[in-house]
């Protein structure tokens, strides 16, 4: 009982801390500047998510393609998992926070409503992880902490959110990795699989919002 009462206090504290950064950075403002980071805090949600895919595509084909959307099938099943498991509210920013632009933050009994981790930044990084196992560069790893510098600016995450979105988008992107580089082609084994990801996402979807059907309706705050 010790222990767990030591731990409790532990992440207590980092907790604190992480809110008591996260306000600090929502406190500052770019400025113009926000023009450069608006797009992070967009292309990896619902509504933007189509066209990073369709711009990735374009630029590389399908190879690396088919590794990103194994990475972005797996790794959201994840994200709906400790979502739910962990309920973190999105943070309440400082009233100094001012914004020249707004983005999409869900809100209400949405299964994407709780804030940790980051489903936009695990999106993005594996996105960018995935890009980047796939020979297309190195760079591509930064696109997560860009993305989740934009979703903490614009007032939808915590640092830790996006953190940990960043790193389980980067893990997800591995273990695909792993997968993919077994067969050169995209044979049934890996379209069963992808298909499975798929329907196991679409069931997950449903399990979630009935579980959060009762917190209240779902709705989307753009702030």
């Amino acid at each position: 009982p010790s222990h767990l009462a030591t731990m409790a206090e532990m992440l207590s504290k980092l907790l604190d801390a992480d809110v008591r950064c996260t306000r600090a950075a929502q406190s500052m403002s770019l400025g113009w500047l926000e023009v450069l980071v608006y797009p992070g805090s967009l292309a990896f949600g619902w509504e933007g998510v189509g066209f990073s895919l369709a711009a990735a595509a374009a630029a590389y084909g399908f190879q690396p393609l088919r590794l990103v959307l194994f990475s972005l099938c797996y790794g959201q099943l994840a994200n709906r998992a400790l979502k739910l498991f962990f309920q973190r509210s999105r943070p309440s920013p400082p009233e100094t926070a001012k914004r020249l632009f707004r983005t999409i933050i869900i809100q209400g009994g949405h299964a994407d409503a709780a804030a940790f981790p980051s489903g936009d930044t695990m999106a993005g990084s594996a996105t960018g992880a995935a890009l980047a196992l796939a020979g297309c560069g190195n760079a591509w790893w930064l696109l997560g902490l860009y993305v989740g510098y934009g979703r903490v600016y614009f007032l939808a995450h915590h640092i830790l959110d996006v953190l940990a979105g960043y790193v389980e988008g980067c893990a997800v992107a591995f273990l695909a990795s792993k997968v993919v580089a077994k067969y050169e082609t995209f044979e049934w084994r890996q379209l069963a699989g992808l298909l499975f990801a798929l329907v196991g996402f679409a069931a997950a979807m449903k399990i979630t919002k009935k579980l959060q059907g009762s917190s209240g309706t779902s709705s989307a705050k753009v702030a």
